[in-house]
C-alpha cells in the first residue's frame, strides 16, 4: 500500500471524521505490515540475534550451574532489549530516504493517527519475536515460560519498548548515524522497563523479588512512554 492509498483512505469527504481517522490508521497499519514483510532483513536479523543469544546462554549456564531459574529473567530481558534495537534500527530510515514519510504528513488526519498505525504494526512484529524467544528458552532451559502471566509481561514490555523507540527513531530518522544514535538514546531511557521486567518475571517464576510492585512499574512505564510518545510524535515529524 502506497502513500497515495493512505491519503485516499484519510480523505474526510467520503465518511465522517471519526471514520476517516480509523480508516487512515488501518491504512497506515496495512502499509507498515506490508513494508515489514518486504524488508524483513532487519527483523530476521533480530530473530537470529535473539536465537543465538539464548543458545549461547543455554550452553554457558549448562557448564556452571544446574539451576538457571534465577538467571533467566535477566537473560530474557537483556536479549529482548538488544533484539529490539536490531529490529527497530531502521524503523523510519527507508521511509525518510524515499520521501514516503513526507507524503504521509500531507494526509488531513491527526499525526497521532500515523503514530498509532505504526505502533500496532511494530508491536505485532516485535511481540512475535519475543514469544518465539520464550518458546525457544522453554525448550533449552526446561522451564515453563509460555504462561499467561509471562505472556502479559512480554506484551507490556513490547508495547512500552515500541512506543519509546518509535519516537526516538523519528527524532533520529534524518541523522546519518541513526543506527548508532538509537541505542545510545534508547537504552538509558529503557532502564525502568528492564528493571521492572526482570523483577516481575522473577516474581512470575517464584523467585525472591522483594515487596516492590514491579508489575506496576512496568505498567506505569508502558503508559508513560505511550502517552508521551503520542503527544510528542506530531512535534517530532514536523521538525
Amino acid at each position: 500500500m502506497s502513500a497515495h492509498d493512505v491519503l485516499r483512505a484519510a480523505t474526510p469527504h467520503a465518511e465522517p471524521r471519526a471514520g476517516a481517522t480509523l480508516g487512515a490508521t488501518c491504512a497506515v497499519l496495512a502499509k507498515d505490515l506490508r513494508l515489514l514483510w518486504r524488508r524483513r532483513a532487519s527483523w530476521l536479523a533480530a530473530a537470529t540475534f535473539a536465537t543465538l543469544s539464548v543458545l549461547t546462554y543455554a550452553f554457558a549456564f549448562d557448564l556452571v550451574t544446574d539451576d538457571v531459574r534465577p538467571l533467566l529473567p535477566g537473560v530474557l530481558w537483556v536479549t529482548f532489549l538488544f533484539a529490539g534495537v536490531v529490529a527497530l534500527g531502521r524503523a523510519f530510515a527507508d521511509e525518510t530516504e524515499q520521501g514516503t514519510l513526507d507524503a504521509l504528513l500531507v494526509a488531513p488526519v491527526p499525526r497521532t493517527t500515523l503514530y498509532a498505525g505504526k505502533l500496532v504494526a511494530y508491536f505485532c512484529a516485535l511481540l512475535a519475536i519475543d514469544v518465539a524467544m520464550l518458546a525457544l528458552a522453554t525448550v533449552l532451559f526446561n522451564v515453563g515460560l509460555l504462561t499467561p502471566q509471562l505472556l502479559l509481561l512480554t506484551a507490556l514490555g513490547a508495547a512500552g519498548y515500541v512506543s519509546l523507540t518509535l519516537l526516538l527513531g523519528t527524532l533520529g530518522s534524518r541523522v546519518h548515524a541513526r543506527e548508532v544514535l538509537l541505542p545510545v538514546l534508547a537504552l538509558p531511557l529503557l532502564m525502568p522497563l528492564l528493571i521492572g521486567g526482570v523483577r516481575a518475571t522473577g516474581a512470575a517464576l517464584d523467585l525472591p523479588h522483594g515487596d516492590a510492585p514491579w508489575l506496576w512499574l512496568l505498567v506505569v512505564f508502558t503508559f508513560w512512554s505511550a502517552a508521551a510518545s503520542a503527544l510528542l510524535f506530531p512535534l517530532a515529524v514536523e521538525r
